[in-house]
């Protein structure tokens, strides 16, 4: 099974945020990056983007 990148998280993290902020707005993509110590995807621990992925992403496919 192929390992994901930090920069294919890194690209799905800020695709999910955007959609994410189009829809319901940026306080809980600030509120997600906050819980892992980051203020913007720059900030977030490599090892934490997986989690934070994650977390966008399950957000994300509740707005469909």
């Amino acid at each position: 099974m192929p390992s994901i990148s930090n920069s294919d998280y890194v690209a799905s993290i800020e695709e999910s945020a955007s959609i994410i902020c189009s829809e319901i707005g940026p306080e809980v993509v600030d509120f997600v990056f906050q819980r892992y110590g980051a203020h913007s995807v720059e900030d977030i621990d490599p090892a934490d983007l997986p989690d934070v992925f994650s977390e966008l992403y399950a957000i994300e496919a509740d707005l469909r």
